[in-house]
């Protein structure tokens, strides 16, 4: 940028004149221009669907660095089903997560690292454009720990997983065990919508170690019972695996709209929520998250009030779900005491069973150990209030939209 020629063409660009008489611009200068994240990727290598939200991460050194996920895509595999996917007006049959690019928040510098090299679509374009990626191997450790399963292609694997699930060739001609996603009450309208895929830090029963997840439930077609849930692991080697639970169909169990009418129902909650919601303020209701513990599942429901005036939600409530059970306390330690009979959150302990895999999935298993695990299980979800703001605000911006 130190030349006059440039100044005046960069300042033309940008329709700003100042670039040509500020003194702060040398040989050394430099613009940058695709200064928006997916507009830098798409800049880079169009020919990839690149996700549409990229998260910052912070180095060892202290850099701010973008990660986004890239994945090849088609409508031409053959005898396969076409399914949604965001981003793609016409969905795909064949979706993989073949890349994942980082850009670094000061310089914009963009690197593209192959994490399927196994995905004929990128073999090709590794070919073709040989210096433009490089392997998984050669991103640095500080960053491949903050690498993470994808919502959009978990989405669209749970979308083909409640329909394929079904193994008996009988059953899954006549559409017999179809499932849905399940649906809560999430925000201020007060509708019921799908369950978003949701990332949480957790223990798997079965496991030591909590662990980074991003999780989905499922119901039976038409009923709100819970049938299923699905699980991706992010962390370490790990990274890419799926777990699944399947429950028996003769023991039911709540399922996440059945824990939201109960909370309509009980008479404190309903009583508060009628309160807050009057002129001046009102409720916002975060996602549920279903969690297996030894012997079940643990719902998990924050709950919100916001001025109409501000912007930021103030956490109100916390209500945790076990069974019959209704607990309704000011913070997630509380609840979590009030569950598990003691003063604090116990240390979290493994439970006595372990997931199935994907072709035999099988329910969690009874346990001696269900209140330490629940105490384990909840004590992560504090640290998931951050990506609960982050969905009211979205919220927000949506209804500010309309």
């Amino acid at each position: 940028m130190g030349s006059f020629l440039l100044k005046t063409a960069a300042a033309i660009s940008e329709g700003e004149p100042n670039i040509i008489f500020t003194g702060y611009l040398t040989g050394q200068s430099r613009m940058m221009i695709h200064r928006n994240i997916q507009d830098r990727l798409a800049h880079v290598a169009n020919f990839l669907l690149w996700d549409q939200d990229p998260y910052l991460v912070i180095t060892d050194d202290g850099r701010l660095v973008w990660m986004a996920d890239g994945y090849t895509t088609s409508l031409s595999n053959p005898y396969s089903a076409t399914l949604p996917v965001a981003g793609l007006e016409e969905g795909a049959n064949y979706i993989r997560n073949a890349v994942k690019a980082t850009v670094d928040a000061y310089t914009g510098k963009v690197v593209l690292y192959v994490f399927d090299p196994d995905d004929p679509i990128i073999q090709v374009y590794e070919q073709l454009l040989p210096t433009l990626f490089q392997p998984a191997s050669a991103m640095p450790a500080d960053l491949r720990r903050h690498a993470r399963y994808p919502a959009v292609l978990f989405g669209t694997q749970a979308e083909a997983y409640r329909v394929f699930h079904m193994r008996d060739a009988q059953v899954f001609y006549n559409k017999e065990d179809i499932w849905e996603i399940a649906r809560n009450l999430f925000g201020q309208s007060g509708r019921p919508e799908p369950v978003q895929p949701t990332y949480i830090v957790a223990t798997l029963p079965g496991e030591k170690q909590p662990e980074y997840l991003l999780i989905l439930p499922f119901t039976p077609r038409g009923k709100d019972n819970l049938i299923g849930w699905m699980a991706a692991r992010c962390d370490g080697n790990l990274l890419g695996e799926l777990t699944f639970y399947q429950l028996s169909k003769q023991q039911l169990m709540y399922g996440p709209m059945q824990i939201e009418s109960r909370i309509d129902q009980d008479q404190n909650i309903s009583k508060d929520l009628t309160l807050w919601n009057q002129q001046g303020s009102h409720v916002l209701r975060g996602s549920i998250i279903a969690l297996p513990v030894s012997g079940g599942f643990i719902y998990v429901e924050s709950i919100y009030i916001q001025a109409t005036e501000a912007r930021m939600p103030q956490l109100k409530k916390v209500v945790l779900a076990v069974g019959d059970r209704l607990i309704y306390r000011d913070t997630f330690d509380e609840a979590i005491a009030e569950l598990t009979g003691n003063s604090a959150p116990a240390k979290p302990a493994s439970a006595s069973a372990s997931p199935a895999s994907p072709p035999a999935p099988t329910a969690p298993a009874q346990g001696s150990q269900g209140s330490s695990a629940l105490a384990g299980q909840i004590r992560h979800l504090r640290e998931q209030a951050e990506e609960l703001t982050r969905e009211l605000e979205k919220l927000e911006k949506e209804a500010g939209n309309k």
